[in-house]
Order: C-alpha cells, then sequence, then structure tokens
C-alpha cells in the first residue's frame, strides 16, 4: 500500500478575511491529499500535500479535522479557518457530506502565549 496516495480534496477559505493559517498548507495549495482514506487514487505532491483526518470525540460527538502529515515544529496543529470538501462520493461515505476543518496552523510557544492573552 503507498502511503502517500489518497483521495482529493479541494481547500476552501472565506476570502474576504485572508488565510489565517500562519503560513500553513492552505496559504500556498489549493488542494489536499487525504492519505488515509480507503480510496488510494492520487499522489501527494507540493501542489496537493498529504493531510490525514482524525477523529476524536468533543462532547460526547465524533468531530472530524484534517490536518498535514508532517509533524508540526511549534505547539501542534489547530484550525487556521479553511476546510476541505469534495464532491467525490467516497468522500461522503467515509466522512460525511459536510466540509472538515483544516488545522494547518501552526504557532511557537511564544506565539502561542502573546496572542492568547
Amino acid at each position: 500500500m503507498n502511503n502517500n496516495k489518497g483521495m482529493s480534496a479541494s481547500i476552501y477559505e472565506n476570502k474576504g478575511h485572508g488565510n489565517c493559517s500562519n503560513g500553513g498548507i492552505s496559504s500556498y495549495c489549493k488542494d489536499v491529499t487525504i492519505v488515509n482514506s480507503k480510496c488510494k487514487v492520487f499522489e501527494a505532491d507540493e501542489q496537493s500535500p498529504a493531510v490525514v483526518i482524525v477523529k476524536r470525540i468533543i462532547g460526547g460527538k465524533e468531530y472530524l479535522h484534517a490536518e498535514p502529515v508532517e509533524k508540526p515544529t511549534g505547539i501542534g496543529w489547530m484550525a487556521g479557518g479553511t476546510f476541505i470538501y469534495t464532491c467525490d462520493s467516497r468522500f461522503r461515505e467515509e466522512f460525511g457530506n459536510y466540509p472538515i476543518s483544516l488545522h494547518d496552523r501552526e504557532e511557537s510557544q511564544k506565539e502561542y502565549d502573546i496572542l492568547s492573552t
């Protein structure tokens, strides 16, 4: 199995507010490749970097978000205001029929402390 192949999805953002990913992949790419999808059709590359869908339980309900495969250099991946989605029916079968938040923003501890005060 090729871990660099997956399902292609588009990145969506509110153009009126600008990109808030602090240099994350949504600031320079229009697409991503979901590599932990059952669909292994598209190759991840610089124009469509590899992301994974992370499933968590928050408040007793399942929450999905996407994040880059690379390990963050800062405190961890967080939402930057963008979403991923595709009209591919395999996406709906696997992840539901709604856009998924792309957590591609990262901050150093110093940046996080300054922005959190």
